[in-house]
C-alpha cells in the first residue's frame, strides 16, 4: 500500500508545470481553509483579515470553505460571515504542539463549539507517535470526537516527522478514533504537506472506504501557496480516491497564500 502510495506521489509530481483550468482554479478556492495562526494575531488583525477575505470573494463571485482561526476570535468572524456559507475552524488541544492531557484537549474542543465552531482542529500527541503508541492515539480522538455535539474533527498528523509507516498506521488509527478529517501539518514547521504523505494518507482512507463505506476527509496544510502546487493536490487525490472527494465536504487545502495567488489567476483569465 505505502509502495503505490509513493508512485503515484511520484507520477504527479512530474506535472508541476501545467497549466490550471480555469474550472479547477475555482475548485480550488472552494476547497480552501483560509488561515490565520500568528502568535500575534489580535481582533482588530482578524477583523481587518476577515474584512479583506470577503472583498478578494466578492471580486470573483466565489467562497472559499473555512476560516481557520484560533478559538479567541469566534465571535468576530460568526458575525462577518452573512454573505457567504463559511464555516468557522479552529485549532484546539495547545496548538501546535498537542502536548497536553487529553482532557484538556475535550475542554478546549468542546468549548470552542459551544462558542460557535463548525470544525475543530486538534494535534495528536507526537511523542505518542514517535514511539509507536497508535492505540493511545486512536483513544484520544475517540475521547474528543464523542464529546463533540456536531463540530467535525480534523486530525493533525505533522507528516513532515514521521516515517512513511507511522503516517500509515496514524492515519488508521485517526480512522478508528472517529476524525472527520486527516490532515497533514500545522504549518509550524519547516516540512509542511508533502504529495508523498497525502498519497499514504489517501490509501488508508481508501482501504477504510472500501471496508465500511464511509468516506473520511483529507486535508493538505502547510507549505502549500500556488494553485500550481494547490492542484497537484487535487490531482493526487482525484487519483487514488475519485471525483467524489473534490469538494469541500472531503477536501480540504489549509493555507494562508494560496488563495489571493488562485484568485489573481482566476481575475487573468476573465481579462
Amino acid at each position: 500500500m505505502i509502495d503505490k502510495a509513493i508512485l503515484s506521489a511520484e507520477k504527479i509530481s512530474l506535472n508541476k508545470n501545467i497549466e490550471v483550468p480555469l474550472s479547477e482554479l475555482k475548485k480550488i478556492i472552494s476547497l480552501i481553509d483560509y488561515t490565520s495562526l500568528n502568535d500575534t494575531d489580535h481582533s482588530a488583525s482578524i477583523l481587518k483579515w476577515t474584512s479583506d477575505s470577503l472583498d478578494i470573494m466578492r471580486s470573483v463571485s466565489l467562497h472559499f470553505a473555512a476560516w481557520c482561526v484560533y478559538p479567541e476570535f469566534i465571535s468576530l468572524l460568526d458575525d462577518k460571515r452573512k454573505d457567504f456559507p463559511i464555516s468557522i475552524a479552529v485549532v484546539c488541544g495547545n496548538f501546535p504542539s498537542g502536548k497536553a492531557l487529553t482532557q484538556i484537549k475535550i475542554e478546549e474542543s468542546t468549548l470552542a463549539e459551544a462558542m460557535g465552531a463548525d470544525e475543530i482542529d486538534i494535534v495528536i500527541n507526537k511523542g505518542w507517535a514517535r514511539e509507536g503508541s497508535f492505540q493511545k492515539i486512536e483513544k484520544e480522538i475517540h475521547l474528543i470526537k464523542g464529546a463533540l455535539a456536531n463540530a467535525h474533527l480534523k486530525v493533525i498528523m505533522e507528516t513532515g516527522l514521521l516515517d512513511n509507516h507511522q503516517i500509515y498506521e496514524i492515519s488508521k488509527a485517526a480512522i478508528r478514533g472517529g476524525a472527520d478529517f486527516i490532515k497533514t501539518s500545522t504549518g509550524k514547521i519547516n516540512e509542511g504537506a508533502s504529495l508523498k504523505a497525502v498519497a499514504i494518507m489517501c490509501y488508508a482512507i481508501k482501504e477504510h472506504y472500501d471496508n465500511t463505506g464511509i468516506k473520511i476527509g483529507i486535508k493538505p496544510s502547510g507549505g502549500i501557496a500556488t494553485p500550481e502546487e494547490a492542484y497537484q493536490y487535487v490531482q493526487l487525490v482525484r487519483s487514488i480516491l475519485g471525483e467524489e472527494w473534490i469538494n469541500n465536504k472531503l477536501f480540504r487545502i489549509g493555507a494562508s497564500r494560496l488563495l489571493t495567488n488562485t484568485v489573481q489567476k482566476v481575475l487573468d483569465y476573465q481579462g
